[in-house]
């Protein structure tokens, strides 16, 4: 009679932690029997399982592409719902907007179109929400301007009322 031998589907590394929403989730990176790389995020951590014939390369390039992905994915509706808050609060909005990574800046404002860097979901929800409130009135006016730095106070005056009412309702529910 043999031994029965098993065998580790999973080997596992904890690398560091990223930072979702304000929130600091510890990222395990797993190592499977699987071709191809899948991400899930729990509510304190996130598994990354990558093919075992990369557990020996330096694989960090292969967890900034895996994260980049994940805040690619969270900040098409986190920042939808940003947009929307923004819409409700200063009634007007951009004629056009889009996600996509920028250098050294979260925002960027040209003639009527806001870009937002998919990397502002590190922070939580009321700095996303107040970041495009900002971009909102720099499309409206000059930044500097006086007609700015009103419109910008009595934003972020009429937020912190958004926030208090939507904290009731959340708390009545």
């Amino acid at each position: 009679m043999g031994i029965l031998k098993f065998k580790k589907v999973v080997s596992n590394k904890t690398y560091l932690t990223v930072s979702v929403l304000g929130n600091s989730l510890k990222l395990n990176v797993k190592y499977t029997n699987a071709f191809s790389i899948e991400l899930n995020k729990k509510e304190t951590e996130i598994d990354l399982f990558l093919p075992k014939n990369y557990k020996n390369i330096e694989n960090i390039d292969i967890i900034n592409t895996a994260i980049q992905k994940l805040y690619n994915t969270i900040a098409e509706t986190e920042i939808e719902y940003a947009m929307e808050v923004a819409r409700h609060i200063l009634k007007f909005a951009p004629e056009d907007y889009s996600i996509k990574r920028l250098n050294d800046e979260f925002y960027k404002c040209s003639k009527n179109k806001i870009t937002i860097n998919p990397d502002i979901v590190r922070f939580n929800r009321e700095i996303i929400n107040t970041t495009v409130i900002q971009a909102f009135c720099k499309i409206k006016y000059k930044p500097n301007s006086i007609a700015y730095k009103n419109l910008l106070n009595s934003a972020m005056n009429d937020y912190e009322i958004y926030k208090k009412k939507t904290n009731k309702i959340l708390k009545v529910s």
